[in-house]
């Protein structure tokens, strides 16, 4: 088992992280509305084969496995990329009808994400999008959006617009397997572990030209011991994910183990790498011109879906792995 990207995975990544910082950069969520995928983004990502990554070749995918999945959405988390994409992807995963899952694999049609709340739905993603996509531990269900009685709803994340509707009803298709939650919970966690990383990357750059009392910031211990505590948060979940993907792909018995392992640690990572983030710039670190608090408030949705840390460590702590 390999447990870190090498060769044609590496290209991937790379040709992942040109695409999406040019069609999704993050200074698109400092607009006075949300920053949703539209439908000129998705048709874009749709024609470069991004959201048939996880698809078999014989369903009209690319055939590859979790591994070049959670490479591509690290880079996404990067970017603060929106739910969308994941959910667009999953959608592709529920359906067993070539026309429609054609067309979402291609962009021609959005989904957006729903997740379970109480007596209601919450729906995650652009209000243009004609499908939303539910995804339980044990299946998954595709339902047309509904459009009565949804309600918008202000969102702390500016990546990703929220609606609210009193439930969701006759599935246009559903799919009784636990690998379209798998593959959420990768990708989620791949995102979290993205936006880890770029925020200590951005510290880092700030620690390296802010000076007080005539030396850069970075020379005091009070900035070098959090960022050291941040370069360890995203080496160990980036770790975890790795071992977690490689393990999806090798057909482990305790892959599910690991996954939720590796969403555990990523919430950790990018949330309190988020938060320090914030701290280590000031003032600045709070304004709304400033990326710092966007890393916090996408961190702070990605980290409630497929996995949040009271229901992950209850699954952690009579778990078994292989020796």
């Amino acid at each position: 088992m390999f447990l870190a990207p090498e060769g044609g995975e590496l290209e991937i990544a790379s040709a992942a992280a040109a695409f999406l910082a040019a069609a999704m950069p993050i200074d698109r969520l400092h607009g006075p509305a949300p920053a949703d995928m539209d439908a000129a983004l998705r048709r874009k990502i749709g024609e470069m084969g991004w959201f048939a990554l996880a698809l078999p070749e014989d369903a009209g995918g690319s055939g590859l496995t979790a591994v070049e999945f959670v490479l591509f959405f690290h880079e996404v988390g990067r970017q603060c990329g929106p739910v969308d994409v994941l959910a667009q992807c999953l959608a592709a995963l529920t359906t067993s009808d070539p026309s429609l899952r054609t067309a979402i694999a291609n962009g021609e049609i959005g989904v957006s994400l729903a997740v379970p709340d109480a007596e209601s739905v919450r729906i995650l993603g652009s209000p243009e999008a004609a499908l939303v996509v539910q995804v339980h531990p044990d299946r998954s269900e595709l339902f047309e959006m509904p459009r009565l009685a949804v309600s918008a709803r202000d969102s702390l994340d500016p990546a990703t617009s929220m609606r609210v509707a009193p439930s969701l009803s006759g599935p246009l298709a559903s799919t009784q397997t636990t690998h379209v939650w798998t593959m959420g919970q990768l990708g989620a966690a791949a995102m979290l572990v993205g936006i880890a990383q770029e925020a200590l990357s951005q510290i880092v750059a700030y620690a390296s030209i802010r000076e007080t009392f005539g030396k850069k910031i970075g020379s005091w211990q009070a900035v070098r011991h959090p960022c050291a505590d941040m370069a360890i948060r995203v080496e160990a979940a980036r770790s975890q994910l790795w071992f977690a993907a490689a393990a999806h792909k090798e057909g482990r018995t305790d892959t599910a183990t690991h996954l939720n392992a590796a969403k555990h640690l990523a919430n950790l990572a990018a949330v309190s790498n988020a938060d320090t983030n914030i701290q280590l710039h000031g003032g600045i670190g709070v304004t709304e011109e400033h990326h710092a608090h966007l890393f916090l408030k996408h961190a702070l949705v990605l980290s409630r879906l497929f996995g949040a840390k009271r229901d992950l460590l209850d699954r952690l702590l009579h778990a078994a792995v292989e020796a």
